[in-house]
């Protein structure tokens, strides 16, 4: 054996003791940790929000019962910890999608359809990229928001199923666009998932209660608090009727 195989051979078996993993490295007790961590976590959460949550088990046993013919008969019979894990999922990507959003130079509001007050008879016009609120309605909060949006001079549209191809499409148009999205707490954060997966930083407002098809044997609009959508575009805008240059 030559002496630059030897010598090689050791500074290999060197880089191996020293080597260090470049992110995370997973101890023989990570998983009890973990385990100890997300039962704690489902514990005080559950605790804390005891009273926002306190119709879910009783709807969730209901759904259980559902016909099986019924296609949101999945959705409907989502684990009561699934909600507390999208909150959480929620807030997290609206807080590591602040600064970029911010950055951006273009805004648009996308709205979820329940939030039509005059439903199903919404003189909403029906466009490929998005259906638009024609505000048919003084005390609809669709109607509110598109004020809202009108007085920073961004857009607003209501979510398309392909959601994905709806933010594409206008974040090409833009070339710096940033999101703000409004839906129920198991849509938001997958909503931004897609948003994240397209390179578009969102910001999201949670829907007080759903009042949609799926939830409701009588469908209702939805409600979500305006004062923090406000305060988003406040952040990133400071006035209203921003310059054309943001």
């Amino acid at each position: 054996m030559s002496y630059s195989y030897r010598l090689g051979q050791g500074a290999a078996i060197f880089r191996l003791m020293t080597w260090q993993p470049p992110t995370y490295h997973l101890g023989p007790d990570f998983d009890r940790k973990l385990t100890e961590f997300v039962t704690e976590f489902l514990r005080k959460g559950f605790d804390t929000f005891s009273e926002e949550f306190a119709n879910l088990e009783t709807f969730i046993a209901r759904a259980n019962t559902d016909p099986a013919t019924r296609e949101d008969r999945d959705l409907r019979r989502t684990e009561k910890e699934k909600y507390l894990l999208e909150a959480v999922s929620f807030k997290i990507y609206d807080q590591l999608n602040r600064e970029a959003f911010n950055r951006a130079k273009d805004t648009l509001i996308i709205l979820p359809d329940c939030l039509r007050l005059h439903n199903p008879n919404c003189l909403k016009t029906d466009e490929k990229w998005g259906d638009r609120c024609q505000q048919c309605l003084d005390d609809c909060q669709a109607s509110q928001v598109v004020d809202l949006a009108e007085r920073y001079g961004i857009e607003c549209v209501f979510s398309k199923r392909k959601l994905e191809e709806q933010i594409e499409h206008y974040a090409d148009r833009s070339g710096n666009l940033g999101v703000i999205g409004i839906g129920c707490l198991l849509m938001l954060a997958n909503g931004m998932r897609t948003a994240h997966e397209v390179g578009v930083p969102t910001r999201g407002v949670l829907l007080n209660f759903t009042g949609c098809e799926h939830w409701n044997d009588q469908p209702c609009a939805s409600e979500f608090p305006t004062p923090q959508l406000e305060a988003i575009l406040r952040e990133k805008y400071g006035k209203e009727n921003p310059s054309s240059d943001h």
